[in-house]
């Protein structure tokens, strides 16, 4: 997250707290990259930033001992077959629900240094930067976002795009703790 890909530690904030999990959001635009590498009409199951993030992401964020904590999570994508992941996007309808943001202004996110230096669009008034939702846009190849005002934009953006920040979203287990 360090300018330079130094590691620092992810601030997480709860959406979410039940008597077994917590649902949790990375406070910060972590990274900025596509939510898939090219055009095609793609949803949240087959595209790239899915598997980064249930692969590299997790393996490297985590230890042993935190992995084991991340709960398999089933989700319902509005596009695609419905998937189970570990570390996911949040969707559309996840980030428009009054009991986890409050509104625009809750949702709203700076990206970590690591992420400007990526190229995450930012707002230059107010520091925050627009960031990706596993739900699909008004096209295939377009997926649902956050903008830098903390609305949510369904028509979605080019999923190719490089310039929006990813906020991986996960439950932890609060069962033996």
């Amino acid at each position: 997250q360090g300018a330079y890909g130094e590691e620092i530690p992810i601030t997480w904030t709860v959406l979410q707290r039940d008597k077994d999990f917590i649902l949790v959001i990375a406070k910060q635009g972590l990274d900025s990259m596509p939510y898939h590498e090219s055009v095609p009409s793609i949803t949240w199951a087959d595209c790239s930033l899915r598997h980064w993030l249930n692969n590299e992401f997790l393996n490297k964020a985590f230890n042993d001992q935190e992995r084991e904590r991340i709960l398999l999570s089933s989700l319902t994508n509005n596009a695609g077959p419905d998937t189970e992941d570990r570390v996911f996007l949040l969707s559309a309808e996840d980030a428009e629900d009054g009991s986890l943001f409050a509104g625009d202004t809750e949702r709203q996110a700076k990206p970590t240094k690591y992420a400007s230096n990526k190229k995450a669009y930012t707002d230059e008034e107010n520091g925050c930067c627009s960031w990706w939702l596993r739900s699909r846009g008004c096209y295939g190849h377009h997926a649902a976002s956050v903008s830098t005002g903390g609305d949510v934009n369904i028509d979605g953006d080019e999923v190719s795009m490089g310039s929006l920040a990813v906020r991986p979203a996960l439950r932890i287990s609060l069962k033996n703790i």
